[in-house]
């Protein structure tokens, strides 16, 4: 009998666990990452474009599927702001800009603290921010 209950807590123990950990790597992507890097050709060419310098530049996932991509001069004023809507399926995430014409679809992976858009010598690098810095959507 001991060994029935001691077994049930186990198991119980066990898939809780799991789900806890299913529910963390659902969208393990939620919240704000900030630009760290870059290769000269990758697929937001559309987005960085523009050739003005912006040293700091946020990328915020919200849990509603909606993002927000800020653009910050030298003295950390916010310049451009564009938003959209995200989706993930698997290893490819279908970002869509709605100020701009511009969607795309392309891989993503993990590499420590980093999240990398992209594959081989084309991808973006952004890097995980602080916890408690969030851009709320506007």
């Amino acid at each position: 009998m001991k060994k029935a209950f001691f077994l049930m807590c186990f198991v119980a123990t066990v898939v809780t666990a799991l789900a806890q950990r299913k529910n963390e790597t659902k969208d393990p992507f939620i919240g704000t990452w900030k630009f760290s890097n870059k290769t000269a050709m990758n697929d937001f060419q559309k987005v960085f474009q523009d050739k003005r310098d912006y040293p700091s530049e946020y990328f915020t996932f919200e849990s509603n599927h909606t993002f927000i991509h800020e653009f910050y001069d030298k003295k950390n004023n916010l310049v451009k702001t564009l938003k959209g809507k995200w989706k993930s399926v698997n290893d490819k995430i279908n970002i869509s800009y709605t100020g701009i014409d511009f969607n795309l679809i392309t891989t993503y992976f993990f590499i420590g603290k980093d999240l990398v858009l992209g594959q081989n010598f084309s991808h973006v690098i952004f890097s995980r921010e602080a916890p408690d810095f969030n851009v709320a959507l506007k």
